[in-house]
């Protein structure tokens, strides 16, 4: 079809409609009236014009006073009407409206005085005829509050909505209604007994859960939120159209309406396709690594699944004290997200985080976010990245990853970060701080003797300066790939003594352990051994663990600032070294306490008789170790029925571990 010279057969079209059915005019009768003269004798009419009537002086006056009567009335009458008339406008204005649909659809809005005018709702129809599709749709507002979408006749359909920006009312989000009925106008009542309906799409564990449908074989749906996005799947017998009535203050039968006092609009980003989703959520999120003063060192959700394979008997070997690591290979390995490995790290200061609107989920708020912030994590900005996924053992967890090293930031600041990939996936944000201008320590990446090792540590300076792409110099110093010989000399020959040590034992045997192996006892070891060694900065000032959570999601509930612990830190010196037989460091720093639970679980991994005893709470366990309480099972780091972990998603850190 061509419009003003446009093909618009393959483009969608918007249009204003009127759903106000044509008013049927009263049609004429058509009988032809004409005037006929009424013939009177001749003497009647010689009488008729020879009579004279003298009106007396009475039937003068009574005739003056009704003409003085009648134009008093038409002087008082408009007044008197208009003031009757204006409190019934005024209440019908503040009523709830009843809208009327149709496919060639606008939506009418009258109020409930018979003596007040009905006015009309356009609800602008947005006619859908290629997919897949993506495209920002006009906003709704309180002048247009409606938008109805059509889509052609199909046998499946997928849709997501984001929310990219909102109105002055930032708690009302639009209702989506959507409708399978295929009549004409279509209906949108999702009834007083809706169920869930979990297949339709929404967010298990969100504030507002799956999407509600009207009946188990119902036809109309509402769309739930979950921080700012929404999706609703859709597969049937056969084919049929599908309608979609987005509304502010839009009731849930699909005909009422709240009144709306707001500035601006809500702007939604749609997604619609036949086959697959254009945009999803992770329910994974970033690993914050550590930061510096200007940096940031982040890693990627746990993309493979890759654990170390467990030696058998009688070949019963352990790892070397230089771990070799795998090539990634997605045929050995265990997919662990819907992320692909095609990522973007994205950043953004929290004060300018769609996380305050809770639009957290919502991939457009979070890049046009991005964009007006100056992106953050530019290219530009990037001290250090895998070009190709890594394998790495963060978090308790072995596989492949991605990680970075963002520069550029302001210290004493706080972000917001994401993952998303090239497929239209999002993961979940985490936040951060960085540290004060003063904090002295340096960024340390994994390596094969200490892949555990992701943080700032007293190390020596690594002078090589970071340059970005442009050649632009980003920071002196660069983060320390590779350990200093005396630390690697150090660490390889604990580990080989220890590993010695361990294959004396009962290895692969059920005589060992029914419940964990000397494969588990040596990776325990690896990592309490070089969290010793390689000891983790804390911050200066302690505020500031907590600061980052200041301005999260308000959608978002954390662990409050007065539940969760604080950082276990000590003041070390030359002087004051945790190791002072081994390695002094080589200026003051704060470290921040190994979590007790990473000494415990070399105790419970290894053998009773290799002699391993972590220090006790109450006695000596406070002056190496973070615990809270006096419960040995409860609050030593590890997370779960032990306790907080020793870090948290919004960038909080009370121990090391």
């Amino acid at each position: 079809m061509l419009v003003m010279g446009l093909d618009t057969s393959d483009a969608p079209i918007l249009s204003e409609r009127s759903c106000q059915g044509k008013r049927k005019g009263h049609r004429r009768s058509g009988t032809r009236v004409t005037d006929s003269k009424v013939h009177r004798p001749a003497s009647q009419r010689h009488r008729t014009r020879s009579k004279r009537v003298i009106p007396n002086r009475y039937s003068i006056f009574r005739l003056s006073l009704i003409n003085f009567l009648s134009l008093l009335l038409l002087v008082w009458l408009p007044g008197a009407l208009g003031q009757e008339t204006t409190p019934s406008s005024a209440s019908s204005s503040s009523t709830i409206s009843t809208l009327a649909l149709s496919r060639s659809t606008t939506l009418t809005s009258s109020g409930t005085s018979s003596a007040s005018t009905s006015s009309a709702t356009s609800a602008r129809v947005l006619s859908l005829n290629n997919l897949p599709t993506t495209l920002s749709l006009p906003p709704v507002n309180s002048t247009s509050p409606l938008l109805q979408l059509s889509f052609p006749s199909t046998a499946s359909l997928v849709l997501t909505f984001s929310i990219c920006s909102l109105s002055s009312n930032t708690s009302l989000l639009p209702t989506i209604l959507v409708s399978t009925a295929g009549t004409d106008p279509p209906t949108f009542d999702l009834g007083t007994r809706s169920i869930s309906d979990s297949a339709s799409g929404g967010v298990r564990g969100s504030s507002q859960g799956y999407n509600r449908r009207s009946g188990r074989s119902g036809t109309t749906w509402s769309v739930s939120w979950d921080k700012g996005f929404g999706n609703w799947t859709w597969t049937g017998t056969g084919e049929t159209e599908v309608d979609v009535l987005i509304g502010l203050g839009l009731g849930t039968d699909g005909t009422t309406m709240a009144p709306l006092d707001l500035t601006g609009g809500v702007v939604i980003q749609l997604g619609a396709s036949s086959r697959s989703s254009i945009h999803s959520l992770t329910a994974s999120m970033p690993l914050l690594g550590d930061t510096l003063s200007t940096q940031a060192l982040i890693f990627s959700p746990l993309l493979y699944s890759s654990p170390q394979s467990q030696p058998s008997y009688p070949n019963y070997t352990l790892p070397s004290s230089q771990l070799v690591f795998p090539d990634f290979d997605s045929q050995s390995t265990t997919i662990n997200t819907t992320l692909s490995t095609n990522l973007t790290l994205i950043l953004v200061p929290t004060t300018s985080s769609p996380t305050n609107d809770g639009l957290d989920n919502s991939l457009c708020a979070v890049t046009n976010a991005a964009a007006s912030t100056g992106q953050v994590a530019s290219e530009e900005n990037m001290i250090f990245q895998t070009s190709e996924m890594r394998w790495t053992s963060m978090g308790r967890e072995e596989g492949f990853r991605r990680y970075w090293v963002v520069g550029g930031l302001v210290a004493e600041g706080n972000y917001t970060a994401w993952i998303r990939d090239n497929q239209g996936v999002l993961s979940r944000p985490i936040w951060f701080a960085t540290k004060d201008e003063s904090f002295p320590c340096q960024l340390v990446l994994p390596t094969t003797l200490c892949p555990s090792i992701a943080y700032a540590a007293p190390l020596p300076v690594n002078s090589t300066p970071a340059t970005s792409p442009s050649g632009a110099i980003l920071s002196n110093n660069s983060p320390i790939q590779v350990l200093p010989d005396d630390l690697t000399d150090l660490l390889t020959t604990n580990l080989e003594a220890f590993s010695t040590s361990l294959l004396s034992q009962a290895c692969g045997r059920d005589l060992y352990s029914h419940v964990s192996s000397c494969m588990d006892c040596f990776t325990t070891y690896r990592s309490w051994l070089c969290r010793i060694v390689i000891p983790q900065c804390g911050p200066t000032n302690t505020s500031l663990s907590a600061s980052s959570s200041s301005s999260t999601s308000s959608s978002t509930t954390s662990t409050s600032a007065e539940t969760y612990p604080s950082p276990s830190t000590i003041h070390r010196s030359w002087s004051n070294s945790r190791n002072p037989e081994q390695l002094a460091p080589e200026y003051e720093f704060e470290e921040l306490l190994p979590c007790l639970a990473t000494c415990n679980e070399v105790d419970r991994t290894c053998p009773v008789n290799m002699g391993f005893r972590c220090p006790r709470r109450g006695v000596n366990a406070a002056r190496s170790y973070a615990f809270k309480g006096t419960n040995n099972k409860f609050g030593n780091g590890g997370g779960g029925a032990q306790g907080w972990e020793g870090a948290d998603r919004w960038g909080r850190r009370w121990c090391n571990g």
